[in-house]
């Protein structure tokens, strides 16, 4: 029976929030906790017409702030953003995260996660030294990892509810065309038991100091 869950969502952003789908879960339980790994200047949404909303969504998540947990996932979100960067570029960017969620006035956790999962020695050497967990991914046994680091168990996509453990840590992305979008697989997510404890992503890091 499932006793503990861990939700990590990818893609995140002010623009790309759902917070739709994310509050008709918290109505469903209560006690929901999700750790988003959020882009901080979105910029597919950022250039487009839908930035006219972006007041209004910035004051939706604050109000909700208290069971969501920000972590950085890239500075802009483009592709291989992080995949060739040195330690100087690592470090610019982690600059500029800072200063774009001090600008929207959003808390964050010491946590990163590269975009399409792509750093490389320099990105993992930076962010060790400045305090950081790294997220990973479960399919990639031989990912480079920081010295602390969260690793998923389940996607959204498979049938989870039907495992033995007791404590999963399951993970998603906000947006299509991901097959493990949250609002595609809503359904599964209520298969879970209704009296589940929900625990954020840095509750359950692994690795060494």
């Amino acid at each position: 029976m499932i006793k503990t869950v861990v939700l990590d969502l990818d893609d995140f952003s002010i623009l790309r929030s759902r917070m739709d789908i994310l509050e008709k879960i918290k109505e469903h339980y209560p006690k929901f906790k999700v750790s988003l790994f959020t882009i901080p200047f979105d910029y597919e949404y950022e250039m487009g017409s839908i930035r006219i909303n972006r007041e209004s969504a910035l004051k939706s998540i604050h109000k909700n702030l208290d069971w969501m947990q920000i972590i950085p996932h890239g500075l802009l979100h483009t592709p291989n953003e992080f995949e060739n960067a040195d330690r100087k570029a690592t470090r610019l960017a982690l600059k500029g995260i800072k200063e774009q969620f001090k600008k929207d006035g959003l808390p964050y956790v010491k946590g990163f996660k590269a975009p399409q999962w792509l750093w490389n020695k320099a990105v993992v050497s930076v962010l060790n030294q400045e305090g950081y967990f790294g997220g990973v991914d479960r399919n990639q046994p031989d990912m480079l990892r920081t010295k602390k680091y969260y690793e998923y168990d389940y996607s959204l996509d498979e049938p989870f509810w039907q495992t033995k453990q007791e404590t999963i840590k399951l993970h998603g992305h906000m947006t299509r065309p991901s097959t493990n979008n949250i609002e595609d697989c809503l359904l599964n997510f209520f298969k879970l038991p209704n009296d589940v404890e929900f625990k954020f992503v840095t509750d359950y890091l692994e690795g060494k100091e």
